[in-house]
């Protein structure tokens, strides 16, 4: 890897020194040095913040970095889209481009990592057959713990469990498990809703924060697929399911010393949501410097309902 400075550019603000968190670059009688290369990061924001392009970093992409066009950050651009982006659980069976799908995981690479180890990869499963397979087992799963609380002792280990732990989500899936069940003879998928794509994100089994880089660039898939006309779905059921079935995680074809942390559906919408979504308010604790003082802001939301607007 090789780092330079170009000498005859360089007026010595020394923003590189500062703003490198890994230590690299430093300070020498009031210039920026490259002191200790091999703890570079890779993180390119000592060429990001360098005003006069003095900096020669080979170990990035040079094709990928140009000035940022900062009339483009409209915040309520953004906005629209965070609050517009709904989970799309019915898709029309037109299949997402290649190039599309390229396009979106390309730019979900820009997501943060820690460390900037970049180590976040993907399946991407399209095979109609497979992703049927991939539904019927997970909800197989469902249907098998279902059985079990319904005869004895399951149905009192089910009680107990329920007793000692009343805010459970099993409950509110079980207590309808019946319509489930008759809506699957029916045709419909309550695992991945019939998508013509799943995207599975993965990282290393062993270490720390692979889950957090992983869900980070879901996150960023989901608001640039909705951007693109798209729609998604977090899938935390298959996530769960991966976790403790080898033969599903076979199936999906996880790579060897990966771990599957996020799974998505994406496809075109089959119907368009034309109005954004209620949410609680945040609850939102406050610590200022005023001898540890706190405010804590409880917010549950309006009980107001509002009347929608006429088409």
């Amino acid at each position: 890897m090789m780092i330079r400075l170009l000498e005859e550019r360089c007026k010595p603000c020394l923003l590189c020194v500062r703003d490198c968190a890994a230590g690299a670059w430093r300070e020498d009688n009031g210039r920026p040095v490259m002191a200790a290369p091999e703890v570079c990061n890779r993180c390119g924001h000592c060429v990001a913040v360098c005003p006069r392009r003095a900096i020669v970093h080979n170990a990035l992409d040079q094709d990928q970095i140009r000035r940022t066009d900062r009339a483009l950050l409209a915040p309520e651009i953004y906005k629209e889209i965070v609050r517009g982006r709904r989970s799309i659980r019915h898709y029309r069976p037109q299949a997402v481009p290649v190039e599309t799908i390229e396009a979106i995981l390309a730019l979900a690479s820009h997501s943060p990592t820690a460390s900037n180890k970049q180590n976040v990869g993907y399946t991407i499963i399209t095979d109609p057959r497979l992703l049927d397979k991939i539904s019927r087992t997970v909800f197989g799963i469902a249907r098998w713990i279902y059985a079990r609380t319904r005869t004895f002792p399951g149905k009192w280990i089910y009680l107990l469990f329920k007793k000692l732990s009343p805010a459970n989500d099993l409950e509110r899936y079980l207590t309808v498990m019946e319509y489930y069940l008759d809506q699957t003879q029916k045709g419909r998928d309550y695992i991945l809703h019939r998508a013509p794509l799943l995207i599975l994100a993965h990282g290393p089994r062993k270490g720390s924060f692979h889950g957090e880089n992983c869900n980070i660039a879901a996150a960023n898939i989901m608001n640039y697929a909705h951007a693109m006309g798209l729609g998604t779905c977090y899938i935390g059921f298959l996530g769960i399911a991966l976790k403790f079935s080898r033969p599903l995680r076979q199936l999906v074809q996880t790579p060897k010393g990966r771990k599957v942390y996020a799974c998505l559906v994406m496809g075109y919408p089959a119907f368009r949501h034309r109005y954004t979504s209620s949410r609680k308010k945040p609850v939102i604790q406050w610590i200022d410097g005023n001898a540890g003082q706190r405010h804590t802001a409880m917010g549950e939301g309006s009980a107001n309902q509002a009347v929608p607007p006429s088409p």
